[in-house]
């Protein structure tokens, strides 16, 4: 492929935290980067299926050999992060007598994990004044020590400053930026060797969403292309491989790296619609969201090829599609088949009729609206229109 010309954005940032270790077994090193953050005796915090998987275990066995005091678990973490459990946790923390934290388990745990801190950080023992405010980074203050364990190689939570919360009364999913997110990302493949296919499959799916919607961004930039392209290119690779052969360690670890590379490119550029209708179909039906973006993916890539061709271009080479002979839409059509058909190579068959979605635009409406005002929307390389974004849903149904 010839690599197309590419519109250069004018002004771009970017951010790149935390420090990151990679390997198996890299758990073993847990005390001694603790001490290094001043961290002495820790709170962890993970949910009650990393712990009945012994994943959990795994990381405490660590912390005792290495000797890193545990003052407790905090495992209250259901899917989704909520404002309760949240100041559960920072309730806990208190209580404790901790100095620092261990985060272990997926996005629900991470995100949570981030507010609990910036709820220690501040002083306060309610989030949801603070989550009102979105953007939390005037004034942000210093944190405990934060050293987090990904078991999922999907959300990336362990390298953005995002959080997702969802408000259970409102039905809303409120995003929320602090500057200080975890200290230390601990990438170990051999804690992500318990998943099952069926949840190895869909968080992949969210990592893909993740680079495809960077890439594909109004606020793309070069450094944010290079990392989601490769991201895109492990996944096609190894998630197969991970779904298939789940104690596959090159496998788990690529599809880790691949992830957390993805999680660098949204989080500073930002995703699209696929992440937008994601997030209200979550608050609305309980999707979970990697399940979500991987229905919605290849509906919105397909809406969207014809405003961004080179670009869908860019992320069919990635793919290893061979385009040789290829127009830039054509290859990002193919590109929307080759998701297709990697979905259907990982199990992934569902769409949202099978979460009782109705196909009645009245009944819709309320997501709809809830997606548009999203603020993932205004990045997708498309504009939509409220009839436009029905449609979407409606062609996923």
């Amino acid at each position: 492929m010839q690599y197309p010309d590419l519109e250069l954005n004018p002004f771009f940032t970017w951010s790149n935290r935390p420090r990151i270790l990679y390997g198996p077994g890299v758990r073993s090193e847990i005390a001694f980067e603790m001490g290094q953050l001043g961290g002495k005796r820790a709170l962890v915090i993970t949910d009650r299926g990393v712990v009945q998987a012994g994943v959990c275990q795994m990381v405490l066995d660590a912390m005792k050999s290495s000797g890193l005091d545990c003052a407790g678990i905090f495992d209250e973490i259901v899917q989704d992060a909520r404002i309760d459990s949240i100041n559960q946790g920072a309730a806990r923390y208190r209580e404790s007598g901790a100095d620092c934290m261990v985060v272990i388990g997926g996005g629900s745990v991470m995100d949570s994990a981030k507010a609990i801190n910036i709820l220690i950080g501040e002083d306060a023992d309610d989030f949801m004044p603070l989550a009102e405010q979105a953007a939390l980074w005037d004034s942000a203050k210093p944190l405990p020590p934060h050293i987090v364990f990904p078991t999922t190689a999907g959300t990336a939570s362990e390298v953005t400053t995002a959080i997702v919360v969802l408000d259970p009364q409102a039905r809303i999913k409120m995003q929320i930026t602090h500057p200080y997110n975890a200290d230390i990302a601990m990438l170990d493949p051999e804690l992500t060797v318990k998943l099952p296919p069926r949840i190895t499959a869909f968080t992949g799916m969210d990592a893909l969403t993740h680079a495809i919607e960077g890439v594909s961004s109004t606020a793309a930039e070069p450094i944010a292309d290079a990392a989601g392209l490769h991201a895109i290119r492990l996944i096609f690779k190894y998630l197969p491989i991970a779904v298939s052969d789940p104690d596959n360690i090159t496998a788990r670890g690529n599809m880790m790296i691949a992830s957390t590379l993805a999680g660098f490119c949204f989080g500073n550029v930002m995703t699209g619609a696929v992440h937008a209708t994601a997030h209200a179909l979550g608050a609305h039906y309980g999707i979970p969201h990697g399940l979500a973006n991987a229905i919605m993916l290849p509906v919105v890539m397909e809406a969207n090829v014809t405003f961004a061709p080179e670009r869908y271009m860019l992320i069919a080479d990635a793919m290893g599609l061979r385009l040789s002979d290829a127009d830039p839409v054509a290859a990002g059509l193919a590109a929307v088949e080759a998701v297709k058909a990697l979905k259907k190579t990982i199990g992934l068959l569902e769409t949202l009729k099978d979460f009782q979605v109705p196909d009645d635009p009245v009944k819709l409406q309320p997501t709809v609206e809830l997606a548009a005002s999203d603020s993932q929307i205004g990045y997708n390389p498309r504009y939509l229109e409220d009839a436009e974004i029905l449609d979407l849903l409606r062609k996923a149904i």
